[in-house]
């Protein structure tokens, strides 16, 4: 896997990124993320929340009530940000992609599918975690 930038690097661990190029692409089972996401409302194409962090932004094609109990395809890379339009955008925090299972599927072979939890970071065993605030983690595990 190539180097993360370190503000990504601190928000993300587990096994599954020492067998993964970056970004990520896999097939995942969403839990309810309401509780470590704050709503950011519609946009053109989608919908758009941020975890309480700060650093994790979620773009997905559904709103997150809808999300929850889905399978979807997620894509994980670096958000990269700037302060002033003028600025050089730098590595901020990590982007959430979301998109369906049924509208990504004819495009993208199937991969293992993963299951995900809110669990508090000393709770956290699965294959990825990634850090949503407050101590809490994003945790992905396959086939649980």
């Amino acid at each position: 896997m190539s180097a993360l930038e370190e503000p990504v690097a601190a928000l993300l661990t587990g096994p599954l990124l020492k067998a993964s190029s970056w970004p990520l692409l896999l097939q995942a089972r969403l839990c309810d993320l309401r509780p470590r996401f704050l709503d950011k409302g519609r946009t053109r194409n989608g919908c758009r929340a941020i975890a309480r962090n700060g650093r994790v932004l979620l773009c997905g094609d559904r709103a997150m009530s809808e999300l929850a109990g889905r399978d979807v395809w997620l894509r994980l890379q670096t958000w990269h940000r700037s302060h002033l339009p003028a600025d050089v955008p730098e590595p901020y925090g990590v982007v959430v992609w979301v998109r369906g299972v049924e509208e990504l599927t004819p495009t993208v072979s199937p991969g293992p599918v993963y299951a995900t939890r809110l669990v508090s970071a000393a709770e956290a065993v699965g294959d990825l975690h990634l850090d949503v605030g407050g101590r809490f983690v994003l945790e992905f595990r396959f086939g649980a």
